[in-house]
Parts: structure tokens; sequence; C-alpha cells
């Protein structure tokens, strides 16, 4: 199947999303400039209006309005989001985060490809 998305996706283990209403925050499934997908039991429905806080290691956590538009598919239930907002200067932020993520990968990338051609 091909994917349609217009923004690449990470997936990054370390990133928890926080939502008013729940009582323990989510590990966050994959993220990209604008959307995330979160793993959970009972995902709201679709076309509900978030609220929540994303928590980026080693930075701290940023306020973002979401919609969700999806409950997850191929077995894993969750809310897919699709970012409408986020405040100020914390879409910067964001986006940097994300550049890294993207350098990181490449630097997973060119280590496993070191150790498989040592082996």
């Amino acid at each position: 199947m091909r994917d349609r998305r217009k923004f690449p996706r990470f997936y990054y283990e370390c990133v928890r999303a926080y939502i008013p209403g729940y009582a323990k925050p989510f590990e966050v499934g994959n993220l990209s400039l604008k959307g995330c997908f979160i793993p959970m039991e009972n995902p709201p429905r679709p076309g509900t209006i978030l609220n929540l806080e994303l928590e980026l290691p080693s930075i701290g956590r940023i306020p973002i309005r979401a919609i969700v538009m999806h409950q997850g598919g191929s077995g894993t239930r969750g809310a897919g989001l699709q970012f409408l907002e986020i405040e100020g200067g914390f879409h910067h932020v964001y986006a940097k985060f994300l550049k890294a993520l993207q350098l990181i990968e490449e630097a997973r990338n060119i280590y496993d490809e070191l150790i498989s051609s040592e082996e």
C-alpha cells in the first residue's frame, strides 16, 4: 500500500503525551510535523478536539491543540491526531526536535550498516 503521508514519521520511545482527563501520560507511537499517533485502549472519537502537551525529552512540555482523525488501524488501537495549533514559538521548538530525530535516525542507520558489515 502506498504511503500518502506528506511529512515523514519518526519513532522515538521517550515522547509522552499528557491529555486532560487521563490519569497517566501516554507513550507516543510516532511523530510528524503535523501530527502523531498515541496508542491507547479507549481513544476519543474522531472529530474530538484535544488540548494536550507533548513532553519532549531533555526539552520539556509543549502545548498542542489537535483533532482526532482516526482510532488506529492494523490492530493497534489509539488516537491518530492532526495538530491544529502549536502555541507561539513552541512550533519552532518542535520542528527543531523533529530535525534532531531525523539526524539520530540517520546516525542509527549508519551504525547498523557498520555493525552488519563486521559480521
